[in-house]
């Protein structure tokens, strides 16, 4: 969908004044004329039609790193979360990419999303109601647990009815997902009391990533729960404060597998990354899988075909290893590298150079020399043979 369509569908001349306007629109009388109208728009629903609209007019990358998932990279999480999953959290949910895809593949499973923005929330809302998807939201910080509001989005008819809430039950889920905006800083005082944080520690103040982690690790069933998270590749490598988190969760077998993905996959930022996947359930060996260099070029930017993402799921399903491509390591292994995951550690992708023939080179350097040598005794350069 174009900008000026959307902007149309909700009777604003300019972008700015969405959000607004679609909070006072979610609560009238006549927002189920505007969901119906919005499908014949974007007709297919399996997406979030808002993405690209709302990174260019609405997301703040400098003040919250804001990154909103690629159709296909939102695609790729909900399969690695499978579909026999009835509760999930989405941290950081955006205007829902995730949660929608997830939702595709398991219609039942009920959802908690966690979102900052109040210039998010209300797409958010939208798009859950608009295709009756059975939700809780949270407009919160989620590193600091304040609240600004909170939202349900019931089941009702063709449409989600939603309405002001108090509290959220705090139920565990068994799945998370999560694309949390990357290297946030995050000021916080160690000495305030947050259990959330007792087990592993804070993250550093300059590096947040973990922090989302943490949160959604205290968030999960202690039976099944996995996060599937969407990470920058520092914090597979980091030092300091990082280190010892990982170090911690790498000995308790709580990471269970790590997927390198292309760079420039997102609108906004060219940075490569890589899915995560955290389970409560130890786990005795990881699968490391480098899939950067398997996409497909769509002009600036790359994306993942469906070979693509195919390829990986059945490496990682499989815990299957394909050489330069992907590696099950286990604990001894993650210790040698001092816990450090950075993937070319353990998915070699080295390609030697090309054997050199030598006979070839050496006729080729013998009719060199008796052409230099025909030069000198012409006066020419040859352009021809000469006969010695």
């Amino acid at each position: 969908m174009q900008a000026d369509e959307i902007n149309r569908l909700f009777g604003i001349d300019e972008s700015f004044m969405l959000p607004d306007k679609l909070m006072q629109l979610l609560f009238s009388d006549l927002i189920e004329d505007i969901y119906e109208k919005y499908i014949e728009l974007q007709k297919d629903l399996a997406y979030d039609g808002f993405t690209n609209y709302f990174q260019e007019e609405h997301s703040s990358r400098k003040a919250m790193m804001q990154d909103f998932t690629p159709k296909e990279l939102s695609e790729l999480v909900a399969k690695i979360a499978g579909g026999e999953c009835s509760s999930c959290l989405d941290i950081c949910a955006g205007t829902g990419g995730l949660t929608i895809a997830l939702h595709n593949i398991a219609p039942e499973c009920i959802f908690y999303c966690e979102e900052l923005s109040q210039r998010a929330v209300p797409l958010l809302l939208f798009n859950l109601a608009v295709r009756n998807i059975d939700a809780f939201v949270s407009n919160k910080n989620v590193l600091t647990g304040e609240i600004v509001q909170n939202y349900r989005v019931r089941k009702c008819g063709k449409f989600g009815k939603i309405e002001k809430i108090g509290e959220i039950p705090n139920i565990p889920v068994d799945v998370c997902v999560t694309n949390p905006p990357y290297s946030l800083k995050w000021e916080y005082d160690e000495k305030q009391k947050d259990e959330r944080f007792a087990e592993f520690g804070y993250p550093p103040k300059q590096f947040a990533d973990l922090g989302f982690i943490i949160h959604g690790m205290s968030r999960l069933n202690e039976d099944k729960g996995r996060i599937i998270a969407i990470l920058p590749h520092g914090v597979l490598f980091r030092g300091n404060k990082e280190a010892e988190i990982r170090r911690k969760m790498l000995e308790k077998g709580l990471v269970k597998s790590i997927i390198g993905l292309p760079d420039k996959l997102f609108l906004n930022t060219d940075i490569p990354v890589a899915i995560m996947e955290f389970c409560k359930q130890p786990s005795e060996q990881i699968i490391f899988i480098d899939a950067s260099r398997e996409f497909e070029k769509n002009k600036k930017k790359n994306r993942l075909t469906n070979e693509n993402i195919k390829k990986i799921l059945f490496a990682l399903q499989n815990n299957t290893e394909i050489k330069k491509y992907s590696h099950m390591a286990d604990m001894a292994e993650i210790r040698v590298n001092e816990f450090n995951l950075n993937i070319s550690r353990y998915v070699d992708m080295y390609e030697p150079p090309p054997k050199i023939d030598i006979v070839s080179v050496s006729k080729a350097s013998s009719i060199k020399s008796q052409n230099k040598s025909c030069s000198l005794q012409t006066g020419h350069f040859p352009e021809r043979t000469c006969s010695m």
